[in-house]
């Protein structure tokens, strides 16, 4: 028996909805580092015209002084706050499966009311089959795609959202982020150091340890740490372990740290991640400095992924295609609240 073309879009939406709702964002940590710390802290937000905006506190404004005896106080008017204005956009993706394919799987789709047609058992086993694969790809496509959206710096498409490479530069004194001038904001600079030489003993760490202590001063230390596979190899190489031998034990020597695709290294405790997607970065972009030499202090109390929940839609379809169409929409913005609690280093 054949399925009626509304209880296939149904059958349809429903597996979609699932396979994206329901995914588990452990499931796409280990290759996408970054998208799994955002969504992890994810937070909603309701319609808004344009932006997303957060409110910001760009100085105490103190008129403190001392005073004796009858001694004039000076008052001042305070204006210590800011607003910081980042534009969401809205990421989409959608497909479509010919009636025709259906029917060369052994499901034959009639134009028929809900309920007119039934599937058999064998059908049942094809369309679920069909479904299986064609939602798996949809969701890993659409993840991986919104993954390296997040990385790149938003000038690639007038509708592309502002990602990491915008919000925290390698080059922060210039620039307008989030409606706020950084050639005059001071205090809404980034941290950066660049072309660190890492053939002079030391120079890595001291610049890991500088950049460390200007994001302690403005924000607290950071608690996540993105690295390319330059970074970590140069890093790596500064590390001296030593191992007191004991007398009596077999001793297993391995010359790599970590485990599976984690580095294995700290930095003052917190694990430096490998993200494998600077190497695809640096192939799409050619960037001046390449995101494999690149590495990111980030305090991810001050950076947010905001969106709006993802919507599944099943279009109708045109009246000229015999095919089933889904799709999803989500709006999204990823907000800085404070600059100068981040920091990016590269080495030369």
């Amino acid at each position: 028996m054949p399925i009626s073309a509304p209880d296939l879009a149904a059958l349809g939406k429903v597996s979609l909805d699932e396979y994206m709702r329901n995914t588990p964002v452990d499931q796409i940590g280990v290759e996408h580092p970054l998208l799994k710390k955002l969504m992890a802290k994810r937070k909603l937000f309701l319609g808004a015209k344009q932006n997303v905006v957060v409110n910001i506190r760009k100085s105490y404004d103190s008129n403190f002084a001392w005073a004796y005896g009858e001694a004039q106080v000076s008052f001042n008017k305070r204006q210590t706050t800011d607003q910081a204005a980042f534009p969401w956009r809205r990421a989409v993706d959608g497909f479509y499966i010919a009636h025709d394919t259906l029917f060369g799987n052994g499901i034959k789709v009639r134009e028929g009311d809900r309920g007119q047609y039934k599937l058999e058992q064998s059908e049942k086993v094809q369309l679920v089959n069909l479904l299986d694969e064609q939602m798996d790809a949809f969701r890993l496509g659409f993840f991986e795609k919104l993954d390296l959206e997040l990385h790149r710096d938003g000038t690639a498409s007038t509708d592309a959202v502002t990602g990491l490479d915008g919000l925290i530069p390698t080059a922060p004194t210039s620039g307008v982020v989030g409606g706020i001038d950084r050639a005059t904001a001071l205090y809404w600079r980034s941290n950066a150091s660049t072309a660190i030489n890492t053939g002079t003993a030391g120079a890595l760490v001291d610049a890991m340890e500088a950049q460390w202590r200007a994001c302690i001063r403005n924000g607290g230390a950071p608690d996540f740490i993105l690295a390319g596979s330059d970074f970590v190899d140069a890093y790596r190489k500064t590390v001296t372990v030593t191992q007191n031998a004991e007398s009596g034990s077999v001793k297993r020597i391995d010359a790599g740290v970590g485990t599976g695709g984690e580095t294995g290294l700290f930095f003052k405790g917190v694990p430096i991640i490998w993200d494998p997607n600077f190497e695809t970065l640096d192939a799409l972009d050619a960037p001046l400095i390449p995101w494999e030499k690149r590495c990111y202090f980030l305090n991810t109390k001050f950076i947010d992924l905001r969106d709006d929940d993802m919507d599944i839609v099943t279009p109708v379809r045109p009246h000229d295609v015999l095919a089933m169409y889904h799709m999803i929409n989500l709006r999204l913005a990823l907000v800085l609240k404070r600059s100068n609690a981040h920091a990016v280093l590269s080495i030369a």
